[in-house]
């Protein structure tokens, strides 16, 4: 299993759900609303925890969450950080 650097520390703590489905990227896609390759990129540049079978990507729902859920709170962050200056 591929894990990123930055998420490594969260695995070994966090197990994913053995019932949990891996998600194929035009999942992934269709859920988020954007086009495949743009969730390839989110994978290849670590920002959207990943993992490769047979040199094909693969997602977990829970970290696709985790993705939206950060996204989320960038947003808010800069909101708040617009309004103070």
């Amino acid at each position: 299993m591929l894990i990123f650097p930055q998420y490594q520390e969260r695995r070994e703590y966090e197990q994913v759900s053995s019932e949990e489905k891996a998600m194929e990227p035009k999942e992934v896609a269709e859920l988020l609303n954007v086009s495949v390759r743009s969730v390839i990129r989110l994978a290849e540049r670590g920002e959207m925890v990943a993992f490769k079978v047979g040199g094909l990507w693969r997602f977990h729902r829970s970290d696709v969450d985790d993705y939206i859920t950060r996204q989320k709170q960038k947003q808010q962050q800069s909101k708040r950080d617009e309004g103070e200056e």
